[in-house]
């Protein structure tokens, strides 16, 4: 009877251990290596669900299933790939192509193979960076390879997007949501210029804007210049301007194609605290709008 009972208490004790060591996870390993952490990085969760996405991290290498065959430059080196969910692609590649050459590159070569490249609502107005950017579709149901290029010392840092998710596809994008950010054009940043936040505003289609943080030399005087070139460019009008210590403003007006009267004000701001940051916004409302 003794012996029945200390077998009980030995059973329950391992039941108890396996179970600890369940609610536990796996054990930790005392040398992670930086494919370990570069995959933890890369695989945050979605909103509101408790799973990771799953990441593969191919090292120079590409996918072998990858659902398109994208041309590489010749003499581009293949840094790698990663694949999230086994819907997004990312390629890292390093050219000696400039980026607006590397990106006529794609033009060339996704247009001849009957691609169309699209614009993205979003992308083509508003404050943007400077790095060269192009997407290419074939339908809103199959996928999308979009182009960044990043000028870097000696060449491009060069980034191939590949989405096979429908849900999430820019080309279905393109053809479901509204620009909804006309008239503003696109404020193409300085060349170096770090893009580190922006926020947008509307109201019903009378008012819209958009602003954004940058790290960048140039100060609030000349980022005022500079984007003010740019309204120019697209046909708007410069009616006033000026400037009070670190900031710089300046006032616009716009007649669009609909014949419709935008009001534009420009402002950028040296951010006190940082010898780099600055702040741009660029607002437009109709002519005469009563609310």
């Amino acid at each position: 009877m003794r012996g029945t009972f200390w077998t009980i208490i030995v059973l329950s004790a391992l039941i108890g251990l396996g179970s600890s060591s369940e609610q536990a996870g796996p054990a930790i390993s005392s040398q992670p290596s930086f494919e370990e952490l570069a995959t933890r990085l890369l695989e945050p969760s979605y909103s509101g669900s408790s799973e990771l996405v799953d990441v593969e991290i191919i090292l120079e290498g590409l996918p072998a299933d990858l659902p398109l065959d994208p041309p590489i430059p010749v003499g581009a080196r293949i840094v790698g790939s990663a694949v999230r969910d086994g819907e997004t692609i990312e390629i890292v590649l390093d050219t000696r192509m400039a980026p607006s050459e590397a990106i006529e590159f794609y033009r060339e070569r996704m247009t001849s193979a009957n691609w169309t490249e699209t614009e993205i609502p979003g992308t083509s107005r508003g404050f943007a960076p400077s790095a060269a950017t192009a997407t290419f579709c074939q339908g809103r149901k199959n996928p999308s390879l979009t182009i960044i290029a990043h000028p870097v010392e000696g060449g491009t840092d060069l980034r191939l997007n590949v989405n096979s998710d429908p849900q999430y596809s820019p080309c279905r994008q393109a053809t479901e949501l509204e620009d909804w950010l006309e008239p503003i054009p696109k404020l193409t940043s300085p060349a170096g210029a770090k893009h580190i936040r922006e926020s947008f505003t509307s109201s019903g289609g009378s008012s819209v804007g958009i602003s954004a943080t940058l790290e960048t030399e140039m100060n609030g005087s000349a980022l005022s210049i500079h984007y003010g070139d740019l309204l120019k460019a697209a046909d708007w009008t410069l009616q006033d301007s000026g400037e009070s210590g670190p900031s710089a403003w300046s006032t616009w007006t716009f007649e669009d194609d609909d014949g419709l009267f935008w009001n534009g004000f420009l402002f950028a701001l040296d951010l006190p605290g940082s010898a780099n940051e600055r702040f741009v916004m660029m607002q437009a409302s109709l002519s005469g709008w009563e609310e």
